[in-house]
Parts: structure tokens; sequence; C-alpha cells
């Protein structure tokens, strides 16, 4: 399991709540049968889709295997086409803490 977040923002003006071109992708996106889609980006679950609307932030947390698949998947499902999209490898905090034991011996 390699788990990656899609960290994305976008300008107020370009929020779905304020863009009819941005609400028409992001319904888009929602109506999307995620579990066709995935495979082709080599996704194995997408573990959480979280949203602050007054930030116009986002991030998804995906389990997947190449974070090059991942940027195709937000550019061909017009996610990068209102958003700054960032993809960051993650790592769950029990993790760092079995790492840094491993340090510390």
């Amino acid at each position: 399991m390699a788990l990656y977040g899609i960290y994305g923002r976008h300008e107020i003006k370009d929020c779905p709540l304020n863009s009819s071109e941005s609400r028409k992708m992001a319904r888009k996106i929602a109506e999307t049968d995620m579990s066709s889609v995935l495979p082709k980006y080599k996704i194995n679950k997408m573990i959480g889709r979280y949203h602050s609307g007054l930030e116009h932030t986002f991030l998804w947390i995906l389990d997947a295997e190449d974070p090059h698949l991942i940027q195709q998947f937000a550019i061909d499902g017009g996610m990068a086409s209102f958003n700054e999209v960032k993809i960051v490898p993650l790592m769950t905090f029990d993790d760092v803490i079995s790492e840094v034991r491993k340090i510390d011996g």
C-alpha cells in the first residue's frame, strides 16, 4: 500500500459555488463511477475526500501505485481544470513512529 494525497486549491472566483464552468466539472466528477475509473490509473482505493469550502482547498487520500498516474487522473478527470493540484506521498503517524524507533534503536 502506498498512500498519496492530492492537495488542491482554487481561487474564490473559480469555486463551484461561484463559477458555472467549475460547477459543471464538479458535478461531472461527483457523478463519475470511480470504481470503473480508478483501476485505469492503478489507484487501489479512494480512502477519503475532504474539502474546506471557505478555504477553497481539498485533500483526497488514495492508495495507489504511481504518482504520475495520479497526475493523469487529476487531469483526465477535470480536477486540474480549475484547481492547483499537488500530489504528495503520505504515511501514517504510526509509520513515522516506527521509523523514529528504528533510528533510536
